[in-house]
């Protein structure tokens, strides 16, 4: 049974219904055992819903009737999984409603189950038993509530779909290698400008958002193993610039991210003579501009071509939330860091002033020095008599230490030296010297504290206790009467007018379900209509006056916009906003949802790799009109590989054109198509040299060949020559034709060494007429335009510029693209080869004859006719006696050198160079 359980009135209510639903069995002579009761109780207690109890009452029943013991463990065996599943199987919602929370947005939880998932990351609240929750809670605040807790419904509802993703999915396939680190390096580095995430089981990791959520947090995190290590390469870089004061400021001057900064004079420095003053002023006084006169108080992103201008005027006019200087002026100074070089500049009375004195940062010798070791640390620093070294085991127990008398050579190579000479050659992590000192003492306390607890605990806050507590039984080391902090929380409203309330009704409340119907009220009013109907939300916080009373439009038509969020920083970083947000969309259901950026930004990946944006954009097309979308894709259609392909082409045109439609449709999938669209603008085909050619069946007269439509062109190459072998095998015996042919129209994709995207053609085929698999018959094409006199005669007639193009495209396609195609095939059987040679010849000498026929005068034709047959014999003749020795490769190179003698060149060019590709 559930351990402490309150019970009331939905408790007692629901062993009623049970009870009565047990007695109605046992009136048809069906007897529960005393342990399937208790089993009954607990599930009904821990479920909390009638129909649930009714089943499972009756489902025992019919199995006891019929004397099924192996029946009723299964049903029992069930039930108690149904519980397992609870998020705390030792607690149900009725308890929870008992217990004073009647809200429908928390799932229970009990302290010891709330301590677990908050080590996990989750949020957990501490839920008072008059219907109240604050803000998320610390571990510290779990452990000193003796009430209930809960964690958010929706987030308990994403950890089971998590949970079912992580049966069926290779979970994190996409996400990028993670460093833990604990709660205070999380700290420093967040307010550095890292990003931090939590601990999870999810699929993709989840962003700290506000650092409350580290302070209350659990104690370990986790950021990119290439971000943390960035981050630990400028922290020691840093130690060589004592200018820098922060590990803020020194990713900005020291780091390779886009971004700028604001620096402004400090208080009581000397640069408050200057302040305000332009540089004229501060030259004829004789003043210096000192990087040690300012301070930084912003450091932004540097977005896209963001100018001076734009930075001043974003300064002036629509200060970020987040920013607590004062507005951007003379005198101050904002340096900018594209990622490859630092400039700073001084802010002049009509523009800006360049001034690389301001970063001339003087780098001075390193004293200090600490390195971790595989689990152990090493610390040195320089000293008079040389350099002074430590060496600890992984608990910061001090295991060796001395004094390294050689001070001519750098800390960095006595390090070096010192290292090498104690073994310790493993991987070297660079330290903070601070931070290891800091860890060293706290094990020298810990040690202390054991060889002093004989003399009795030391109470730092008693003395302080003395003179606060209200009674001396109070003194305990903790100061317990201290003034509550008054939350923050959310009023919502909802005006005919939005721009100006005075024009019509106006209704605000906490109860968001109220306010949403008073706001559909408002908008099903046509006489509103002309007013511009809104709701949306004010943020109330006594603890600050400055935010206080904050209000913000939400809603608008029947679109919920938390996208109105993205440009107030301070309001979309407060957890009560967000979950006022997505009050507001359950509140509203039925209208579209616009989530906030980090939301929309987290729906796909940043950078999506070919295979993700095709599946993506398969994903939105079906979902978009699922009816269209079965219309237009048969059986065995490779959906995704086309659009792959597609992508890989540089064909995103049609799909860039979809999703604006899909945008402008305004439905559910609206705000997926808005972010995938940007990921497929910024997307870069990723063609390796080891992407094989593949081809696109168009049409096929027989199905058969049409399944998969998108198929790698070895394959195809092979089914289709057996296929042609087969046919051509089984002909009619009177007219020697194949008795089965087919024609196959196709499209071939292929990248060659050093394409950045994959070049296309089109071709057609004849099966069945022994010429064999697709290159088989591509090479017999392009031969035959190549050699035909007629084909030749009728480019010329083109003129000399379109014809030597034509001949260069189908040099380049027999010399280059048709081998480079084929070095992914099997060659095809000699026999094949040979009858295509004979064709090639035969069609070739009925070429020739009709040009040469059709140059015959009319006196002449019948001396012209016997001698163009006798020549025809004899050509015939040759052909027949070439086929039979040069290999196909041999021919190649004839074919070059008749090319070459027709074209007057004598050296081939590369046509694959002009990326030209035609058949």
């Amino acid at each position: 049974m559930a351990r402490n359980m309150i019970t009331g009135k939905e408790t007692q209510k629901m062993q009623e219904y049970t009870q009565e639903r047990i007695a109605q069995a046992e009136r048809r002579d069906i007897e529960f055992s005393t342990d399937v009761k208790e089993q009954i109780f607990e599930y009904a207690n821990l479920i909390g819903e009638e129909e649930k109890v009714r089943n499972l009452v009756r489902n025992l029943a019919d199995a006891v009737s019929q004397a099924d013991q192996e029946g009723v463990e299964d049903l029992l065996d069930d039930a108690r999984m149904d519980i397992q599943e609870l998020l705390d199987p030792t607690i149900g919602k009725l308890e929870l409603r008992d217990y004073g929370y009647t809200a429908e947005d928390m799932v229970p939880l009990r302290k010891e189950a709330a301590l677990d998932y908050h080590r996990m990351g989750s949020k957990i609240y501490c839920l008072g038993s008059d219907g109240s929750k604050g803000e998320y809670a610390s571990k510290e605040m779990i452990q000193a509530h003796d009430g209930l807790f809960g964690m958010e419904l929706q987030m308990w509802e994403r950890i089971k779909d998590n949970n079912l993703d992580y049966a069926e999915e290779n979970l994190g396939a996409f996400q990028e290698s993670m460093s833990v680190i604990e709660q205070e390096e999380a700290l420093k580095l967040y307010d550095a400008g890292a990003d931090i995430y939590l601990i999870t089981n999810f699929s993709s990791p989840m962003y700290v958002t506000e650092r409350m959520e580290i302070e209350r947090g659990p104690e370990h995190y986790q950021m990119s193993m290439t971000e943390l290590e960035r981050f630990r390469n400028l922290e020691w870089e840093m130690q060589k610039y004592p200018q820098i004061q922060s590990l803020k400021e020194a990713n900005l001057l020291l780091g390779t991210r886009k971004t700028f900064g604001i620096y402004q004079i400090r208080d009581d420095s000397p640069g408050e003579n200057y302040a305000f003053m332009n540089i004229r002023f501060i030259e004829s006084h004789g003043m210096q501009i000192k990087k040690e006169d300012y301070k930084l108080v912003y450091v932004g992103e540097l977005l896209g071509n963001m100018s001076l201008d734009d930075i001043f005027e974003r300064f002036n006019i629509d200060r970020p939330e987040d920013f607590r200087g004062h507005s951007l002026s003379v005198s101050d100074i904002v340096v900018l860091n594209d990622g490859e070089k630092v400039t700073a500049h001084f802010v002049d009375s009509i523009s800006f002033e360049q001034l690389d004195s301001f970063l001339n940062l003087e780098e001075q010798v390193l004293s200090e020095l600490a390195y971790e070791v595989g689990e152990r640390y090493f610390a040195i620093q320089r000293t008079e008599e040389g350099y002074d070294y430590s060496f600890y085991d992984e608990d910061f127990r001090l295991m060796d230490g001395g004094v390294y008398e050689n001070d001519e050579i750098s800390i960095e190579e006595a390090a070096e030296e010192l290292l090498e000479d104690e073994g310790w050659t493993g991987e070297r992590i660079r330290g903070d010297y601070d931070r290891l000192m800091e860890k060293v003492e706290e094990m020298d306390e810990v040690v202390m504290a054991e060889i002093q607890k004989s003399q009795g605990e030391y109470k730092p806050l008693a003395k302080v206790e003395e003179l606060e507590e209200a009674n001396y039984n109070m003194i305990d080391n903790v100061l317990n009467n201290m003034p509550p902090k008054k939350e923050a929380y959310l009023e919502y409203y909802a005006a005919e007018c939005d721009e100006i309330h005075d024009m019509g009704a106006y209704e605000k409340s906490t109860d968001v379900k109220e306010i949403a119907a008073i706001y559909e009220k408002y908008r099903e009013d046509p006489e509103n209509a002309y007013k511009g109907s809104g709701m949306g939300i004010i943020y109330r916080d006594p603890e600050d006056s400055l935010f206080d009373e904050t209000e913000l439009l939400i809603v608008m038509g029947t679109t919920i916009h938390g996208d109105f969020l993205d440009n107030v920083r301070f309001l979309k970083d407060q957890p009560v906003v967000r979950e006022g947000l997505e009050k507001i969309h359950k509140a509203l259901p039925d209208y579209k949802y616009i989530p906030i950026q980090d939301v929309r930004e987290a729906m796909y990946p940043k950078k999506m790799t070919t295979e993700e944006l095709a599946a993506a954009l398969d994903e939105i097309a079906e979902d978009f009109d699922p009816y269209d979308y079965r219309d237009h894709v048969e059986p065995g259609q490779d959906t995704i590989q086309e659009v792959m392909l597609d992508l890989q082409s540089g064909n995103v045109g049609s799909y860039i054109s979809f999703l604006k439609d899909v945008i402008e449709e305004d439905c559910e999938q609206s705000v997926w198509a808005g972010v995938l669209l940007e990921r497929l603008k910024s997307y870069e085909p990723d063609i390796s040299k080891e992407t094989e050619p593949m081809v696109y069946v168009n049409y096929c007269e027989k199905r058969e060949l049409m399944e998969p439509r998108c198929q790698k062109l070895s394959d195809l190459d092979s089914r289709t020559a057996q296929k042609d072998k087969e046919w051509y095998a089984d002909r009619n015996p009177r007219t020697d034709e194949p008795m089965v042919t087919a024609q196959m129209f196709f499209t071939i994709y292929y990248a060659e060494k050093g394409d950045k995207m994959m070049q296309h053609f089109k071709g057609k085929i004849d099966i069945g007429t022994g010429n064999g698999g697709i290159l088989s018959q591509l090479k017999l094409q392009n031969e035959l335009k190549l050699t035909d006199e007629s084909w030749i005669g009728y480019l010329k007639n083109k003129g000399n510029e379109e014809f030597q193009k034509c001949m260069e495209d189908l040099t380049d396609m027999q010399n280059h693209v048709l081998p480079y195609l084929q070095s992914f095939c099997s060659l095809e059987e000699k026999s094949v080869q040979e009858k295509q040679e004979r064709q090639v010849a035969e069609k070739q000498d009925s070429r020739v004859e009709a040009s040469r026929a059709a140059n015959v005068t009319k006196g002449d034709n019948d001396k012209a006719v016997k001698k163009v047959v006798s020549s025809m014999q004899t050509e015939k003749n040759k052909a027949t006696t070439k086929a039979k020795k040069p290999s196909i490769h041999e021919r190649l190179e004839i074919n070059k050198r008749k090319i070459q003698e027709k074209q007057g060149k004598d050296e081939l060019e590369r046509g694959a160079d002009r990326d030209v590709r035609t058949v």
